[in-house]
């Protein structure tokens, strides 16, 4: 389990750097907001294709090969990108990055997914509370280290964990690729019916939903460095510690989560996460002390990480019939399309419309999004009534 939690720490590292150095980047490359949301978005979009490829694979090859060679091709591109000479290399190379990156989510949500049929959603707690650990103690250390040793420095900084986590799993013996037995069960499924017609639907609608919420939310997550400068007026180093305060609040909330989703309906739970999101980013709108915003970006934290724990649950319930690789490689790859292209949609609304606007515009999304969710609450019910009858 100890690989587990350090290889995700690791590669989680990589999902918040460029937000980081983002600010710096603006300044380096003199970039306008559209143009520092489209790096994200080239960024993601790799990493998204990567997972949809990955996801189908990691069912049939070796997933410790798959995920060590990440690690270091992960690696490599960040640590080239520090050295690049203009702003089509780091692109290219951040591209690179981006492709290593993608190898590990699908694949370890599969192998706990498959491992841990007891107590799984303490499980998943546990494994985002490391990852989101990790990334606080990177935009900790990192707004101690940018103002001393510079962008290339930090790069390179992030880099070597996962250096040290490909050589780990390359010659770890703790990563179980997928049984013969699973890989019959799914080849089975493949050639015959997926998904009836009925689970269908309810799969795409919460798919539809998670779309819904992460344009919302990474839409702002990935600004917040970049706000906390530009609209706030903190040095870049301080931007880094008061964004932190959002992976402060994502700690408290994977773990409170993993116990919730335990006694309570995970449709609700996302839910009601899902309202007070909304709620949150009408309050960044306002105008208020920095310390209230260090509170709401903390509690914006919690009630993100606690929806992430609650859709793994679910989309194992709900796209039973697939892969478990495969099933995953969708969630992630279709999480990061849509997180790849809410900076750039973000960052072109505050450059026309401004910033408020654009927190305004964004949280709509959430509104469907919980319509959604009630139905799919709503139907639930009325299955788990209708299995009590016949019992």
């Amino acid at each position: 389990m100890k690989s587990k939690l350090l290889g995700h720490s690791a590669n989680d590292l990589f999902w918040f750097i460029l937000p980081l150095v983002l600010p710096a980047l603006l300044a380096r490359y003199d970039l306008n907001f559209t143009q520092a949301g489209g790096i994200l978005t080239i960024y993601l979009l790799f990493t998204a294709a990567g997972s949809f490829v990955i996801g189908r694979l990691s069912d049939k090859m070796s997933r410790k090969l798959i995920m060590s060679y990440g690690f270091l091709l992960s690696a490599a591109g960040l640590i080239a990108s520090s050295f690049a000479p203009n702003l089509p290399t780091f692109l290219v190379l951040i591209s690179v990055t981006a492709i290593g990156v993608s190898t590990f989510h699908p694949v370890m949500y599969a192998v706990i997914d498959e491992t841990y049929t007891v107590n799984k959603s303490r499980v998943l707690g546990l494994y985002e509370c490391f990852g989101t650990a990790a990334i606080l103690l990177m935009f900790l250390v990192n707004g101690f280290l940018l103002s001393r040793i510079g962008v290339r420095g930090v790069l390179i900084v992030t880099a070597v964990p996962a250096v040290i986590m490909g050589v780990v799993y390359r010659l770890s013996d703790s990563i179980n690729d997928a049984s013969p037995e699973y890989l019959n069960e799914g080849r089975a499924a493949r050639n015959g019916k997926r998904l009836e017609r009925g689970e269908a639907v309810k799969f795409s609608l919460f798919l539809f939903s998670v779309i819904l919420r992460v344009i919302s939310v990474t839409a702002v997550l990935n600004f917040l460095p970049t706000i906390f400068v530009k609209f706030f007026g903190m040095p870049e180093s301080r931007a880094a510690y008061a964004t932190a305060f959002f992976f402060v609040g994502g700690i408290a909330g994977s773990l409170v989560a993993g116990k919730l989703s335990e006694r309570f309906n995970s449709f609700g739970i996302i839910m009601i996460s899902t309202v007070f999101i909304g709620l949150i980013m009408l309050i960044l709108s306002g105008s208020f002390p920095v310390w209230i915003y260090l509170i709401i970006i903390a509690l914006f934290g919690a009630f993100a990480s606690g929806c992430i724990i609650n859709q793994n649950l679910l989309m194992s319930r709900l796209g039973g019939a697939l892969g478990k690789g495969e099933l995953f490689g969708i969630l992630m790859g279709t999480m990061t399309v849509t997180t790849a292209l809410s900076p750039l949609l973000f960052g072109l609304v505050i450059d026309y419309s401004g910033y408020r606007q654009a927190l305004y515009l964004f949280s709509l999304p959430l509104v469907v999004s919980v319509v959604i969710l009630g139905w799919l609450l709503k139907s639930d019910h009325r299955v788990n009534q209708a299995v009590e009858v016949s019992l």
